[in-house]
């Protein structure tokens, strides 16, 4: 073969070459290296030494990080850090507004103390039972705000050094104003997983409805019993009174009765009257008549009674303030029945001011009375400025025939709490230490049916 056919041969065997160098590279196909063969004056290890450097940069670019790569990965996190803290906080917020609510909508008043027996918390049923607004008492401790010997003081401090809950259904607290509740307590450590005190919750609950319808269910009981036995007493008297009424008249129209005697007829005349007048209540307290009912207006009622009592007032220098809500609704009751209520209660108002002074008249409207069943009530409020009521008279003020007063029968106020609790209602008696008393006279408005005679 001559030279010239070799020469011509050799470049298609040089094309092999890169092959081989390919099998040990083998990235060199896929990063487009056979494109350097088509060149002029291209060399097979030129390919080679040129392939190594142009690998070793191509791998050197995918490790590197584009720039700003780092900054953005960042922000990323860091944006998703803020966004984390902000939905924990507002999940935080929405679990102590729960918390706070659950409170607040608790009938019972709830306190919270810490380990050292700081007041951390109080609810609102809490607040209104001691008289104390939260900002009085956070952050005190509890012996300062009931300070000892409250039964609450002392509850809580046995329920830290027993370690265990502890109750007491019949307690009493100081209010912020001086007066005295009865309350159930129940005092409960909060603990930790592991055990360790986290702090004290009481639990506190007013007793003084509670203790007010056992005292009117006992008053109850008290008036049946005596009703029974007044019935029968009354019967016995009434006749003979009118015997020796009668008699003692007859006496005085004998033309030789001495005159000088006349005085004694006179006074056996007024006491048979007095006695009469007692047997009369006597009967009434026995034996109630049945109710009328009809729609009243109280503020009506109320004004009829001042004015049948207008005289007595003003000879008792006693001045009326009213104080009618005029659009109170109606109630359901017996006139007449209401008024020898509202009759008593004022005659009773007006005497306990000796000196004369103001009476306060006032009507209102609630709208949930618990006295009255829940019911919404018309309430009656008559106030006077005397002495007030002590508590050992207040005790027994509806006790039938204890009375304060000089010739007094006793029985004027268990008649009229015997009237209002024929309608449905209640009386109560408000005292304002050495500034007089209030009695407040709540009815059951009238509903659909009632204005009906009975």
């Amino acid at each position: 073969m001559s030279g010239d056919a070799r020469m011509r041969r050799r470049p298609r065997r040089s094309r092999r070459a890169p092959t081989y160098c390919t099998s040990r590279l083998e990235s060199w196909a896929r990063l487009g290296l056979w494109e350097r063969q088509r060149e002029p004056g291209f060399a097979p290890g030129e390919v080679v030494i040129d392939a190594i450097p142009r690998q070793a940069a191509l791998r050197s670019r995918r490790g590197r990080k584009r720039p700003g790569a780092d900054q953005g990965a960042g922000a990323a996190a860091a944006g998703a850090s803020a966004r984390s803290t902000v939905e924990l906080a507002a999940e935080l917020e929405a679990l102590r507004a729960y918390h706070e609510d659950l409170l607040s909508s608790l009938q019972d008043a709830v306190i919270i103390l810490d380990p050292e027996g700081r007041i951390v918390s109080v609810n609102p049923a809490a607040e209104e039972l001691a008289g104390f607004s939260r900002t009085q008492v956070a952050g005190r401790p509890l012996d300062a705000v009931f300070p000892p010997p409250s039964a609450l003081t002392a509850l809580a401090a046995r329920t830290v050094a027993m370690n265990r809950s502890h109750a007491d259904f019949d307690a009493q607290i100081v209010r912020s104003d001086g007066t005295r509740l009865p309350v159930s307590m129940v005092v409960s450590l909060v603990s930790d997983p592991a055990g360790r005190p986290r702090g004290v919750v009481l639990v506190l609950r007013d007793l003084s409805r509670v203790r007010d319808m056992e005292e009117q269910l006992r008053r109850t009981d008290r008036l049946a019993a005596l009703g029974v036995l007044a019935a029968g007493v009354a019967h016995e008297v009434r006749n003979p009174l009118v015997g020796i009424r009668a008699a003692a008249q007859l006496l005085e129209r004998e033309l030789a009765f001495p005159p000088h005697l006349r005085e004694f007829t006179g006074i056996i005349i007024r006491q048979v009257d007095r006695l009469n007048r007692v047997v009369g209540e006597l009967l009434s307290f026995a034996g109630p008549r049945p109710l009328q009912r009809r729609p009243c207006n109280i503020n009506q009622l109320l004004e009829e009674a001042l004015r049948l009592l207008e005289p007595a007032l003003e000879t008792a220098r006693v001045v009326v303030a009213r104080r009618y809500d005029p659009e109170i609704p109606a109630v359901a009751g017996d006139p007449d029945r209401l008024l020898q209520v509202f009759l008593n209660l004022t005659r009773n108002g007006a005497e306990a001011m000796a000196n004369g002074g103001e009476l306060t008249v006032r009507t209102r409207f609630e709208r949930a009375a618990p006295q009255c069943g829940g019911r919404a009530a018309a309430v009656a409020e008559i106030a006077d400025r005397g002495s007030g009521i002590s508590p050992e008279v207040q005790r027994h003020l509806f006790d039938p025939f204890f009375t304060t007063k000089a010739g007094g029968t006793g029985l004027g106020l268990p008649i009229s709490v015997r009237i209002v609790e024929e309608h449905g209602g209640a009386v109560e008696v408000i005292d304002r230490a050495g500034e007089g008393s209030t009695f407040r006279v709540l009815l059951p408005l009238a509903g659909d049916g009632e204005g009906a005679v009975a």
